[in-house]
């Protein structure tokens, strides 16, 4: 009797100590240079396209871990809508220069082994913008590769995230061809 009970006392502790995945916890800032090259009303829109919802993927873990991020179109919205604020757009629901963000690729992908950890983001967004007639597509891609010892943190993981959203918003903002046609040139 004593032997079954502390089974099922010692099953329970163990359960209990076993981490569930957290949600991913995104929020990136845009802190680029500032100008005024984007002078005009713009409209925002961020589509979220990708065929597997997760944000962080663990590999070499049974079963592998899944961790998916329901708001990375509001949090990519964000900070494009801080970027283009940043360089003189202003935002308004309907403008006549329309940019639709459509996110292709947005991931994290962490290979662990008992001593050391890898994670290799990568992002890639098409950009669509619309000014009546005239229309203005391209794609916009981003890299970013994480060591360490041990098992990773997902907090760096998300800090790694965040880091690449503002990478590629950054070149979006500062691509001449984006200024270009959005300053109606």
């Amino acid at each position: 009797m004593r032997f079954s009970l502390l089974i099922i006392l010692l099953t329970l502790i163990l359960v209990g100590c076993e981490s569930s995945p957290r949600s991913v916890i995104l929020h990136p800032e845009y802190q680029g240079p500032s100008s005024n090259a984007l002078a005009a009303n713009v409209a925002v829109k961020v589509n979220d396209l990708r065929t597997t919802k997760y944000t962080i993927r663990v590999k070499n873990q049974e079963p592998a871990l899944y961790v998916p991020d329901a708001n990375l179109p509001v949090n990519f919205n964000q900070v494009l809508t801080q970027a283009l604020t940043a360089h003189g757009a202003q935002i308004t629901p309907v403008a006549a220069t329309q940019v639709t963000v459509d996110i292709n690729r947005f991931k994290a992908i962490i290979e662990e082994s008992f001593s050391t950890h890898q994670s290799d983001a990568e992002a890639d967004v098409t950009v669509l913008i619309k000014q009546g007639t005239r229309s203005f597509k391209k794609q916009y891609k981003g890299s970013a590769n994480l060591n360490g010892p041990l098992k990773h943190d997902q907090a760096k993981i998300e800090e790694q995230l965040n880091n690449l959203a503002q990478q590629v918003v950054t070149r979006i903002v500062q691509d001449p061809e984006f200024i270009q046609f959005v300053r109606g040139s």
